[in-house]
């Protein structure tokens, strides 16, 4: 379904000449090689002011390439905290160097086709009070990925997924599950309560007077709980299925058992930051409980291979 949006006073001042106006931010951790791919892309999109790399960690390949490519480009701006600082903490850093009136948030395994921004751009333009625009995310074989548009999770949906307890009610509107590829393939632009942090716009104006994204998630959730605010301060989220986006999966050497680590941490603090209101203490309490128990019965499976990628980075730190 088509969307038809109020008009929004912020949104349509910005109906000008859209060239040099986004700046794009990519946080990277352990990325490996489909980072090379991805700023090559970026850096061929019309509309691009600047890439601001923030480098949360990197092998020394990684991170001598990236300064060459500094070196060759002034477009290209590299940021280094010095730590991990997490996924939302480096987005934040990057842009509080970011110059453009536009934000574009892009993940280092992320490629973009030409064009990308300026068409993310001008959907938001003519759709005036959208906040915030996503493209129809794509595995490499041109299959559209579960994650870029999404109900808002909440504590029930949340029990959906871990139980697929959908199964026995397939077509009760109360077991609806979270990702909405599954309903349909949308190709145009519609408005939805959630798009994936792989790729996002929205405009620096707007992204200041929600604050950012929350520090304390320091990896996972950072976009459902950016959507949820921008809902909470009246804007719209758009997601654009004329924009094909191609999304690498599981490129960064990083062992699960610290993805999953955070992913379980972020969801409980998400969890408990949004519903306090709407549910009871001891529902939040059962969820994160089914939650640290999923978390542990992964880490019994996964930490033998995690100590081999661990000592694999150890030897990569060192050359």
């Amino acid at each position: 379904m088509t969307i038809d949006l109020a008009q929004d006073p912020q949104q349509a001042e910005a109906s000008g000449d859209p060239r040099n106006r986004v700046s794009a931010v990519v946080v990277t951790y352990w990325t490996g090689p489909s980072i090379r791919e991805c700023l090559e892309a970026l850096r061929q999109q019309d509309g691009l002011l600047e890439v601001i790399v923030v480098d949360n960690g990197n092998d020394a390949a990684t991170r001598a390439w990236l300064q060459d490519i500094a070196a060759a480009d002034t477009r290209v701006r590299l940021l280094s905290p010095g730590r991990n600082i997490g996924f939302a903490a480096g987005c934040n850093l990057g842009v509080s160097a970011a110059r453009g009136e536009y934000l574009a948030f892009v993940n280092p395994d992320l490629v973009t086709p030409p064009g990308t921004l300026m068409a993310a751009h001008g959907c938001l333009v003519a759709h005036p009070g959208a906040w915030l625009a996503g493209g129809r995310l794509l595995n490499m074989d041109g299959s559209e990925q579960r994650g870029g548009r999404r109900e808002i999770l909440s504590p029930w949906r949340a029990f959906i997924e871990l139980t697929h307890i959908n199964n026995l009610f397939p077509n009760h509107p109360y077991f609806r599950r979270l990702h909405l590829y599954e309903d349909e393939n949308v190709y145009e632009v519609v408005e939805v309560p959630t798009v994936s942090g792989a790729f996002m716009m929205i405009s620096k104006g707007h992204y200041e007077i929600i604050g950012g994204m929350d520090d304390n998630l320091f990896l996972h959730f950072d976009d459902a709980d950016l959507c949820i605010r921008i809902i909470n301060s009246g804007g719209r989220i758009l997601y654009c299925g004329n924009i094909p986006i191609y999304h690498h999966l599981s490129t960064s050497d990083v062992p699960r058992s610290f993805v999953e680590w955070h992913k379980t941490r972020s969801s409980c603090y998400y969890f408990h930051k949004h519903f306090q209101s709407t549910y009871p203490a001891w529902i939040l309490t059962l969820t994160s409980v089914m939650l640290w128990f999923r978390l542990a019965l992964i880490f019994a499976k996964v930490l033998p291979s995690d100590l081999k990628i661990m000592m694999r980075r150890r030897r990569k730190s060192a050359t």
